[in-house]
């Protein structure tokens, strides 16, 4: 009886011990991976013939183990439903791998790619947002600037197109004349100029024929006539022709009477923020939209941006003393910051101005610098984009991440307003056209 309790006291201890180590293997998954193991290198076997379809069921059941290697199993699983073009099923998987936030650059642009093509541009500009951040990625960050800013080149026959506020009707040379045209490059109306200006806000410019001016309206037709024989005008500005008479300058109505006859300048800006840049006996100064005066004319020079004003977002660029400073709309220094080169706000964003060196970088309104200076040559930020270049006659636009978003280089390129922007592609004029999303 002794020896039989030995034997059945060894048989119990040998029945513990396994169960032991069935519940230690359990509890560290050991099996579990064993069991993936075995899985995933059948399963890399078929991916290295290229039978994807018999590779993946394998890579799915390895995945019910749950064990920590199931996050590169996915990885795996991925890659096949890319060889084998299973799109939909990847996205399904990369999709929970963001959630869990164990998904890669390539799955959140997948992803991103994904919602935007389906139409839901708020949810893939998210999902690259979150990923950015989570990966701390430059790349994605850079493709998300890009998604952000959608854009087409339409290249014309024009030399040269004139920006406007609205862009919806444009001053376009074509070597020998002026015409007018619309957003998608074609002529808007019927007529033929030497000279011509942009349309102002209440939809009227002035042109010029035979040496005659007169003003037309949206659709061409004559509207007013000079009969006070003005020999030049700069632009349309309000309800004002601005326009010069015996050497001076001076605000006009549509009819090229003036209305201001108090107020003969050298030169004029168009009228922005309240205020206008004039010049009198060689220097600048500001007067008010009413015409009091707001600084005397203390300064060498003004910068002008590509709609004609010196001024907006409540700031301009004058310089004085062979420096450039940025001046808001009361006539006082923003700062005591100054600069080599200036280039006119075209916005309320970021401006261009150069360094010592001739390097030229960006600051905001209150005059700190946001971008480095490290470009050849650039033009001031509007609507979240601003033309720059590294090289001579090599333009591109940047955001405000100063990530390039284009993909081609211009030899000439104008700052953005309503969506559109004025550049020179492969040697005629092109209309850059926008669509930027915003949270």
């Amino acid at each position: 009886m002794g020896k039989n309790k030995f034997i059945l006291v060894v048989i119990m201890i040998g029945v513990l011990a396994a169960g032991w180590i069935t519940t230690i293997r359990n509890a560290t998954g050991a099996e579990s991976i064993k069991q993936q193991n075995r899985l995933v290198s059948q399963a890399d076997t078929y991916m290295g013939k290229e039978l994807y379809v018999r590779a993946i069921p394998l890579y799915k059941e390895a995945l019910s183990y749950a064990t920590v290697n199931n996050s590169k199993i996915e990885e795996n699983l991925l890659n096949a439903y890319l060889k084998s073009g299973n799109t939909d099923e990847y996205i399904k998987l990369a999709s929970k791998r963001i959630t869990a936030k164990t998904a890669s650059e390539d799955e959140y642009i997948a992803v991103a790619d994904k919602d935007i093509a389906y139409g839901d541009s708020a949810q893939g500009i998210s999902v690259l947002k979150e990923g950015a951040q989570r990966l701390e990625s430059d790349r994605l960050k850079q493709y998300c600037d890009k998604k952000m800013s959608v854009y087409s080149v339409k290249t014309t026959t024009y030399e040269k197109i004139v920006p406007s506020g609205s862009n919806l009707i444009m001053a376009a040379w074509n070597g020998n004349k002026w015409n007018y045209i619309g957003e998608d490059g074609r002529i808007k109306f019927d007529g033929e100029y030497d000279k011509a200006t942009s349309f102002g806000d209440a939809g009227y410019a002035v042109v010029n024929v035979g040496g005659s001016y007169y003003t037309i309206n949206d659709e061409g037709a004559k509207y007013g006539i000079d009969e006070n024989n003005v020999s030049d005008v700069f632009t349309v500005s309000g309800n004002h022709v601005l326009a010069c008479k015996d050497g001076k300058y001076s605000y006009y109505n549509y009819d090229f009477e003036c209305v201001a006859s108090g107020h003969q300048y050298e030169q004029i800006t168009s009228n922005a923020c309240g205020v206008a840049a004039v010049k009198q006996d060689g220097k600048w100064g500001i007067i008010t939209d009413s015409g009091k005066k707001v600084t005397d004319f203390i300064y060498e020079d003004v910068a002008v941006n590509s709609l004609g004003s010196a001024f907006a977002g409540n700031v301009a660029m004058f310089k004085q003393d062979g420096r450039w400073y940025m001046i808001g709309t009361d006539g006082k220094r923003i700062s005591d910051n100054s600069f080599a080169g200036a280039k006119a706000p075209e916005s309320g964003q970021y401006i261009a101005v150069a360094s010592d060196d001739g390097k030229w970088g960006f600051v905001n309104s209150e005059c700190e610098r946001v971008i480095d200076f490290q470009y050849s040559d650039a033009k001031s930020f509007s609507e979240h984009f601003a033309a720059i270049s590294k090289t001579s006659g090599q333009w591109s636009y940047i955001n405000e991440s100063n990530n390039v978003i284009t993909n081609e280089l211009y030899e000439e390129a104008e700052p953005f307003h309503a969506g559109i922007a004025q550049a020179k592609f492969a040697g005629t004029a092109a209309l850059i056209k926008l669509n930027y999303y915003e949270d």
